[in-house]
């Protein structure tokens, strides 16, 4: 690698690292997620030790990870001769294919049916619930779900329908849980991504990978947190226009197969 082309990547692993929210064992789940998606598909621990060092993560910490990662249920590790192999557990898999929707989805059309439940507002743990389900809160009690409701409905006052009108207070309510600051500054070193790739870099497959893993990551680390619902009831938005970013540098930079990483650092 020359030494601007090292600037460069360096550069661009710096853009994407400054939210200091880089928790190894979430960077190596982002790393299976998006290179590994087959129950198949297994890394190596010499690629996964040469994916996490541009990122600053020490064997250390890595090995720490990976015993979480088992403990937990997330992977599994294989002997293959001297060299450890990692792949997603079933449960692993099935985490990664429910987050992936979300994770690379383009930006949805609005949906045609609604729902509305009306909670007890004393049951704190149902508010919990419906948010990480997905649901926006309307204001205190009042949730908004898209397409029918769940079948279990007993705890709750049900509306269906189609959304005729979204009043600039329900709009101002997405806005304050759809974490738009996150969004705006990710957009930024974003758009400085792209002008550095239209600019002239190519990355070879292993900066790919880690490039990749870095943008899915950060992406992740928003879109998880947030109602689904941010995107069709904002419309244009900030969200929006860094989904685009997302879909378009990891289009651009595709890719690369495992077996293509393998062989960049010399393993079968």
């Amino acid at each position: 690698m020359t030494s601007t082309k090292a600037s460069v990547f360096s550069t661009i692993v710096n853009e994407l690292t400054q939210s200091g929210d880089l928790r190894t064992w979430s960077v190596i789940v982002t790393i299976f997620g998006d290179l590994a998606q087959n129950s198949t598909d297994s890394i190596s621990g010499p690629l996964l030790s040469v994916l996490t060092q541009p990122i600053g993560i020490k064997p250390q910490a890595m090995r720490v990870a990976l015993h979480r990662l088992r403990r937990d249920g997330w992977i599994v590790t294989v002997k293959n001769g001297r060299t450890s192999r990692h792949l997603l557990s079933d449960y692993g898999l099935e985490q990664s294919l429910i987050a992936s929707p979300r994770i690379y989805e383009q930006v949805p059309e609005m949906p045609e049916n609604w729902h509305i439940l009306a909670a007890n507002r004393k049951l704190t743990n149902t508010h919990k619930t419906l948010i990480e389900n997905g649901y926006l809160c309307a204001f205190p009690g009042i949730y908004i779900g898209i397409g029918e409701a769940p079948a279990d409905t007993s705890n709750y006052l049900v509306l269906e329908g189609r959304l005729t009108s979204i009043p600039p207070w329900l709009q101002k309510r997405v806005v304050e849980q759809a974490n738009v600051n996150d969004y705006a500054a990710l957009g930024q070193h974003l758009t400085s991504i792209r002008r550095m790739l239209d600019g002239g870099f190519t990355s070879d497959p292993i900066e790919t990978a880690v490039i990749r893993s870095l943008i899915v990551h950060n992406w992740r680390r928003i879109v998880l947190r947030q109602p689904d619902l941010s995107a069709e009831l904002l419309g244009n938005s900030v969200t929006t226009t860094c989904r685009a970013l997302v879909r378009d540098l990891l289009e651009s930079l595709g890719r690369p197969s495992l077996a293509e990483l393998e062989m960049a650092i010399g393993k079968p």
